[in-house]
This record gives structure tokens, sequence and C-alpha cells, in this order.
């Protein structure tokens, strides 16, 4: 059976719900969201770019013995299965936007053949290349993507492959729409998380230990949970135009959020929240390298803080 390569909207709503935490859906959506006015007849959008990299590659990956052949024809069959979805669904199109479309996904393809690290794979890339060459402006298709692609994009990659899971086999479905590397959490499950990390993060409302200093304002302490919640709901860093203070030591407040990040917060992922830390927090302005060789490190006395006095 050949997987259809054009969505419906709900399908389009459920794939960036469900992946919206994904390195790869998020380059693609940052790269190619303004390709998608090109193609406004086709109403070709970067998450249908996204779904058919994914069925492209894990076609790769599942005939590691036949990719030469594979890549070789690539090109010619995910332009000759969209011309066919299009007309099957009524959608009207352009020639120059199948090609555009095209080019979008078999880019995004070399791009996680490039991050796989792995040889047998990256040799097969400048078949792909070539292809798009013959049929698109090189750089009007690859810039884009370079420009957007996301830190732990490579990482997620080699994760993928380590799994041995496709995310093409769930696709037929809504229901069967996960990433196997990172699963989005359901409202409910976020719910929970948030209020799992309110109360840990409660003690920061009260007194540093044998002290009457407060650790941070009320202000403060409001405007940081307010950031957390978003970051869980979003997988999103919000920008702190006026960075909060606390009167933690900097190792204490980097550890606090190790904690975070171990117990509750593992949907968000240990990157975003060095990010958060560096974003948020004005002493860590000067310390953000110390965030990521440090970042579970656990003070000698931080236990303290679990009987320091409350707020009047």
């Amino acid at each position: 059976m050949t997987m259809k390569r054009l969505l419906t909207t709900a399908s389009k709503r459920s794939i960036k719900e469900a992946f919206r935490g994904n390195a790869v859906f998020r380059t693609i959506d940052a790269a190619y969201k303004k390709q998608e006015t090109q193609m406004a007849t086709l109403r070709f959008s970067p998450e249908e770019i996204w779904v058919n990299c994914f069925i492209g590659f894990d076609q790769i990956l599942k005939n590691r013995d036949d990719i030469g052949e594979v890549t070789r024809r690539m090109w010619y069959d995910i332009f000759c299965d969209l011309m066919d979805d299009a007309q099957e669904a009524s959608r009207a199109f352009q020639k120059e936007e199948l090609e555009t479309a095209t080019s979008c996904i078999v880019y995004s393809i070399i791009a996680c053949m490039t991050a796989s690290d792995d040889w047998e794979i990256i040799q097969h890339t400048e078949t792909l290349m070539f292809q798009i060459a013959e049929h698109s402006e090189l750089d009007t298709i690859a810039t884009p993507f370079d420009n957007n692609t996301e830190s732990n994009f490579a990482g997620y990659i080699q994760r993928y492959i380590s799994t041995g899971k496709y995310i093409s086999d769930g696709l037929e479905s809504p229901k069967s729409y996960a990433d196997p590397i990172n699963p989005v959490s359901t409202p409910q499950e976020r719910t929970k998380i948030k209020n799992g990390v309110r109360k840990r993060l409660e003690f920061m409302k009260g007194y540093l230990p044998d002290s009457e200093t407060l650790i941070m304002t009320s202000s403060n302490f409001n405007s940081m949970i307010e950031a957390v919640e978003y970051l869980i709901e979003n997988d999103v860093v919000k920008k702190q135009e006026s960075k909060l203070h606390t009167n933690l030591r900097i190792a204490d407040l980097r550890y606090t959020f190790y904690l975070v990040f171990a117990n509750e917060g593992k949907c968000v992922g240990r990157d975003k929240w060095l990010d958060f830390l560096g974003e948020t927090f004005s002493q860590m302005q000067d310390n953000k390298a110390s965030l990521y060789n440090h970042f579970s490190d656990k003070p000698a006395d931080y236990d303290r803080f679990l009987k320091q006095k409350k707020k009047k």
C-alpha cells in the first residue's frame, strides 16, 4: 500500500501537536513556512514536507542493502506520487509547485541522511543533490533549511535510527501519531507535570536558610512559574526581556532545575532546561558555560533548602 503524501486539515493539526517537540519537524516548519505561500495553489504545508521526509528516510533505513536504487529514483517517485495524490484529492497545482514541494522533501531527507553519521547512508546524498539541482534552484531549497537547523537535529536522528522504530509506520491514522524519541504528553499529563514542578520550586518563595533574606520576590517567583509553565506547555523557552533575580547561589539554582529536569521535566528535555536557565535568570548571564558542564553537580549543603523557613 502506497502511503498518501497529502494530509487533511485535521491530520495537519494532529501532526503539529504530536510532533511539536520533534527537532526535524521544528526545523522543517521554520525553514519552509515561507515556501508554503509559494505553493498556494497546491496548498502544500510544512507538515506535509515533514511527513514525506520520514516516508523517504524510513524507506532508506528499511532498504540498506538497496540504498543506491532507492535514492536513484527518489525525486521522481515523490514527484509522481504527489501529482497522483493531488489529482485524487482534487487539489489544483502548478508543475513548478510540485517541483518545489518535491525538492523541499528531498533536501529534508538529505539532511537526515547527513545527520545519521553513517557513511553507508551519507555517500548517497550526492545523488539526491543532483536530482534537486535538475529541477529547482538548489540555494532556495537548501539555504532556509541550513539556516534553521536545530542544534539537537543530529542527535535526534542518531537516536531515532538506534530505536529501529519508524515514524512512517504510524502515519496512517492520527490516533497512532507518536514520536518514538520524544512522545508529546497529553494536556492532562502536562497539568500534572506543571503541578509537580510548582511544588518542587515552592521553596523559592521562602527565605535563605538561617536568614531573613527572601530567595526571590513574589513578582519574580510568579514570572518564573509563568515561564516554566510556558516551556512545559509549548516546548519553547519564553524570552525574558527583564531577567529574573534570585538570591540563590548559582550552583543551588542550577541544581534546583536539574532536579526539575530529572524528576518532572524530562518531557521538555535537558537542552531546553539549560536554555531556560540561561534565558531567564540574571545571574546566569555570565555563567552559561557552567550550565552544560555542571548541571547535575549537587552542592554539598543543598539539602538545607528542604528545611528553609517559610515565607511569612
